[in-house]
């Protein structure tokens, strides 16, 4: 059994999870020969067990963010990308660590405690929206809103832009009939920063395309930087401009780093909890009986937002290069090789989470699902995420009684980003006591 892997049309209808049990079963770690499709023209080995995801994850000396072998760079999609060493899931330690912890400030328990009341209110005002029509888009009129507006409050963008920088997102991260090998982070490559990293005769393709939606968020960014660093705020986008690291040449980012940071930041916290979201709700109705036992026992809300984490995987994979000649699962694996591991089969995988690895619980206990990765560059924004999925489930259910689905959902044309551009829902007001 073979399914090409970087043909987006085999994950136009969601994640190809039969593929990837047999994927699992057969040959945990695949060659994939390159295709018509395929980013760069080469091959690259593909990871779909958890204990393989989490040997490659726990080794970062084998299996670099950055580079490994010949490539000049990297990266974490699978093209090699020029912003490799600059974006922050694209670095290794040191450097990543100590860029890292210039934003963590911004995302400590005190402030995340401080801005739930905001959350809250925020949410209630978007099912407030919806309530009285008895049916919406899920994603669009809530599951898609709230994050965007909780990144833009973050990072000190005015709430007037979310809009505008949504399509810049979303049209990053949905590419409809687009050539197939792009991706968010692909385009991001085409953003004037990368551009000294590029190889030869590419800048005349990136000016033959003015509205990329990466290029029209950088330079968003660009301006929204030389608004902090005229006029700090206290905002985690003002934190990371003026902050300086000890012993590092320079100590301050670059502008290139800054919007690499920017435009990273943006991004991952406007797509990934709204599909979290959206998918959990998508769950509970096709999981019959899910929605009711969450009503019943609120307790169960921390274990129904990790499940929410675990099946619908908002990041469905991610890249290392081999840095030395190494042994995965058996197969021999050559220094410079690329090795793609799927979160989104890690999370489904039998031999961890046992016979109803693909079925949705609220009640799941344990779970150690990958959804937020592991080790050093396990998610910076988990605890934001699990707060907002915590406030969006909990307001959902108690705003409705009932939901169901009133129309086909429509997923995201991707393989990197599990997503769903559409859910339509008819929706019962909740009987109040």
């Amino acid at each position: 059994m073979q399914l090409d892997l970087t043909d987006l049309d085999n994950f136009a209808d969601g994640f190809p999870h039969d593929f990837f049990v047999w994927h699992r079963r057969e040959a945990p770690v695949l060659w994939c020969e390159p295709t018509e499709h395929t980013p760069d023209g080469e091959g690259f080995w593909s990871v779909a067990t958890h204990a393989e995801t989490l040997t490659v994850l726990h080794d970062p000396d084998t299996f670099s963010s950055e580079r490994g072998g010949h490539r000049a760079y990297g990266g974490t999609i699978l093209p090699d990308s020029p912003t490799a060493g600059q974006l922050l899931n694209m670095m290794d330690d040191p450097r990543h660590q100590r860029i890292r912890a210039l934003v963590t400030p911004g995302l400590t328990p005190r402030r995340l405690v401080a801005i739930e009341p905001e959350l809250r209110a925020r949410t209630r005002a978007l099912l407030g929206a919806v309530i009285d029509r008895g049916e919406c888009d899920y994603l669009v009129d809530v599951a898609g809103e709230l994050p965007m507006q909780v990144i833009c409050s973050l990072l000190g963008v005015p709430e007037a832009d979310r809009h505008m920088l949504f399509e810049c997102v979303e049209g990053a991260f949905d590419f409809g009939t687009r050539r197939a090998a792009t991706t968010y982070t692909e385009a991001l490559a085409e953003a004037p920063w990368g551009a000294s990293r590029r190889r030869a005769g590419e800048e005349d393709r990136v000016e033959s395309e003015p509205h990329n939606p990466a290029i029209d968020l950088y330079q968003y960014g660009v301006a929204r930087i030389a608004e902090k660093r005229a006029c700090p705020a206290d905002d985690m986008l003002s934190t990371v401009v003026h902050a300086r690291l000890d012993g590092v040449d320079p100590p301050q980012l670059t502008d290139g780093e800054l919007q690499a940071f920017f435009t990273l930041l943006f991004a991952a916290g406007a797509d990934t909890t709204r599909n979290a979201a959206a998918g959990a709700v998508l769950a509970m109705i096709e999981h019959p009986g899910q929605w009711e036992q969450l009503c019943a026992d609120p307790a169960l809300m921390p274990f129904a937002v990790e499940e929410a984490v675990r099946f619908t995987a908002p990041a469905a994979y991610n890249r290392r290069t081999a840095t030395r000649d190494t042994v995965l699962a058996g197969c021999q694996i050559a220094a410079g090789d690329k090795v793609v591991f799927w979160e989104a089969s890690a999370n489904r995988d039998e031999r961890v989470f046992g016979a109803d690895a693909m079925t949705f619980r609220v009640d799941r206990d344990p779970n150690p699902h990958l959804g937020f990765g592991h080790g050093i560059h396990f998610c910076l924004g988990a605890n934001l995420a699990r707060l907002e999925l915590t406030v969006i489930l909990e307001e959902t259910l108690a705003a409705f009684e009932r939901v169901e689905l009133a129309g086909p959902v429509e997923f995201t044309r991707s393989n990197k980003h599990n997503g769903i551009r559409h859910l339509p829902l008819r929706v019962t007001r909740a009987r109040r006591d």
